[in-house]
């Protein structure tokens, strides 16, 4: 059994929702002005159908609701009656039909408005105005006619359309506020309480099918500091002991400067990494447990080593900077056709080595280095390059290709402004 409230009158914003919720937990906010709840567990509480709506008018008398009351075995019964007959309105088991049928057939189209307002012609024109008159009519030849949605209407008529509840979808938080008993000045126990909160964090998490994108920490601080960091995962995580261990990695790098006398933890929802993993393709390490290991080594290293190599915008040799971590799988990069064209490969030493160059002729004879010693036998270049002369960054060098007695090819180059020359790399 199922109670609909339509409101009558101006009424406070939830106060009809707050009421419905008094006699249930499961209810459905069809419209601003209209709810609908299931009553059948109150049936051993306060007896018949006729004793529960008593009691609902009466709760409502006492917060000056005015209102239409229906009581209905299903749902959408409950609604029509509610919405277009004045106080209070009960339908039992078998009697639906009889309850709906002086209704006007608009009742039925304002209840759904999702129907095309086409077949609401059809039908007047037809001289079909209430719904006894819709129920009369053959559901084959409906069908036949006007399909799907004239069988719909006519179970609405009839009173046979059953479904369950529309349930609000409760808002979850992913934020958690404590309050410490005492100023906390060590890492430890502080990690022990965010273990605690991080678990209930997960746990809302999981229980909405979502992973976490960002964690923000907001730590309050003895004489009225702040402190906030912010990590953000390459992929979203639902693991509690992986977020802990990355927090705890962040606060030993960057510490508080006082005791902690609050905190707050929020996390920023996202949808979970759902991947399939290939029958030939080697297994990649876990990103949470890579996130971790990364972290442990930016706190040797230092953040801006660690990460990925990203190309700048310039034709500077070498020129790169850090990113973030990039999980993204590799695109292949074969050749059309398919057949992949042979190219040298260069092992670049970084920084480069400084070399004593045997010059003559405007050209390198000999090669002398950390590791690289030799004759040229043949040579290459020069390739002058030189840019960003407006900034600190300014580069001007000429590049050479050396092959030398000791079998290995080396590419060198010379600054001239310095007259210095570098061994840059060599060819596989």
């Amino acid at each position: 059994m199922y109670a609909c409230l339509h409101a009558t009158a101006a009424f406070p914003p939830d106060a009809l929702l707050a009421l419905a919720h008094d006699f249930s937990p499961s209810v459905e906010q069809t419209s601003p002005d209209t709810v609908v709840f299931s009553i059948t567990p109150l049936r051993k509480l306060l007896g018949s159908p006729y004793q529960i709506a008593s009691e609902i008018c009466r709760i409502g008398f006492e917060r000056k609701l005015q209102a239409s009351l229906a009581i209905a075995a299903n749902p959408d019964t409950a609604i029509l009656l509610a919405r277009n007959c004045i106080g209070v309105t009960l339908a039992a088991p078998g009697e639906e039909r009889l309850k709906l049928a002086p209704l006007p057939l608009t009742a039925l189209f304002a209840h759904d408005p999702s129907i095309e307002p086409a077949l609401a012609e059809i039908l007047f024109r037809w001289g079909i105005k209430t719904c006894e008159e819709l129920a009369l009519l053959p559901e084959n030849g409906l069908a036949e006619r006007l399909g799907t949605a004239a069988i719909y209407l006519k179970n609405l008529a009839l009173g046979r359309v059953d479904r369950p509840l529309r349930l609000a979808k409760p808002e979850t938080s992913y934020e958690e506020h404590v309050e410490l008993e005492h100023p906390l000045s060590l890492l430890e126990p502080l990690l022990f309480l965010f273990a605690r909160t991080l678990n209930d964090l997960c746990a809302r998490l999981r229980s909405q099918s979502r992973a976490a994108r960002v964690l923000e920490a907001r730590l309050s601080l003895e004489e009225g500091k702040r402190y906030r960091c912010e990590l953000e995962f390459p992929v979203p995580l639902d693991d509690s002991q992986s977020m802990l261990k990355l927090l705890q990695l962040h606060l030993e790098r960057h510490p508080p400067e006082a005791p902690v006398t609050a905190f707050d933890l929020r996390i920023e929802p996202a949808e979970p990494r759902r991947v399939q993993g290939g029958l030939y393709v080697p297994p990649t390490p876990a990103p949470d447990k890579l996130q971790i290991t990364l972290a442990r080594i930016a706190g040797m290293v230092g953040e801006t080593n660690v990460g990925t190599p990203m190309l700048l915008n310039t034709y500077r040799p070498d020129a790169f900077q850090m990113g973030s971590l990039n999980t993204a799988a590799p695109v292949s990069g074969g050749e059309p056709g398919g057949c992949a064209s042979i190219r040298l490969v260069m092992r670049v030493f970084r920084p480069a080595i400084h070399a004593n160059v045997t010059v003559v002729d405007a050209a390198p004879k000999r090669v002398l280095a950390s590791g690289v010693k030799g004759r040229v036998l043949e040579h290459a270049g020069p390739w002058k390059t030189s840019g960003e002369w407006w900034c600190e960054t300014a580069w001007t060098r000429e590049e050479w290709d050396v092959a030398l007695d000791d079998g290995a090819l080396y590419r060198i180059y010379e600054q001239p402004d310095k007259h210095e020359w570098y061994v840059h790399g060599v060819y596989d």
